[in-house]
């Protein structure tokens, strides 16, 4: 997760240029419906496009994130709002607070790239959240019925642009290849390795420790998880 230093100063405008209609202000919605208090904690909170919306809304945000660079441009788009950040690993980190809600969104939870991690990623969020608070985690459904050859699934293959990703079955790892070339014919790539996940075993995850799953959906508008859905939401209350 180191890699995301080297795009920090990039990642808002080039790397997931998302506007405020389409990803930003649906999610800060859904989470506001979620949380039964103020006090919010993000796993992964990056140059905060998600913390910085909700902290203006009133919310108590904190946030961990392992990238020291992105962290630096958040600190610097906050201002003087009022927020605490932590460089710092979710599956470890510890804060003396309880929160009402903890979330991990846009496939934070993928870069966790062994299962061990990413259940004690689940752990760590419980560890964190007062009874009754709410775990959100947020990430793509794998497409592996999209593999054409040599374990290889193409996205996309637009002017200028070409995604793809190659999976290894074997351990759930994933690694997404990007390549765009510009109108000056200057070209650029990207890549990422995740451990792509299934539904059900975020299920598993979360019951093993200590939540209850109580909201499945497919986007932020809280339509219900489908077969073909891209995407999927899941929420957790802490029980125990």
């Amino acid at each position: 997760m180191t890699s995301f230093d080297n795009i920090a100063e990039d990642y808002d405008e080039d790397i997931y240029p998302l506007n405020t209609n389409e990803f930003i202000q649906p999610t800060v919605k859904a989470l506001m419906s979620l949380s039964k208090g103020k006090d919010i904690l993000e796993f992964g909170i990056g140059t905060g496009r998600i913390a910085i919306p909700l902290a203006k809304k009133g919310y108590q945000l904190s946030g961990i994130d392992y990238s020291k660079e992105m962290l630096a441009v958040l600190n610097r788009k906050k201002g003087s709002i009022d927020m605490l950040t932590y460089h710092g690993d979710m599956t470890l980190t510890r804060l003396d607070k309880s929160f009402d809600l903890v979330y991990l969104i846009f496939n934070g939870i993928t870069y966790l790239l062994t299962l061990d991690e990413q259940l004690e990623c689940f752990y760590n969020a419980s560890r964190h959240l007062k009874s009754g608070g709410r775990f959100v985690v947020e990430t793509f459904i794998p497409k592996v019925d999209q593999i054409v050859k040599d374990n290889v699934a193409p996205y996309a293959l637009e002017e200028g642009y070409i995604g793809f990703d190659k999976y290894n079955l074997i351990n759930q790892n994933m690694t997404s290849y990007q390549y765009s070339i510009s109108e000056d014919g200057k070209s650029e790539s990207y890549q990422t390795t995740h451990r792509y996940i299934w539904p059900s075993e975020l299920a598993l995850m979360g019951k093993l420790a200590g939540f209850k799953l109580i909201h499945q959906w497919q986007d932020w508008e809280g339509n219900d998880l489908e077969p073909g859905s891209d995407d999927c939401i899941m929420v957790f209350e802490k029980y125990k």
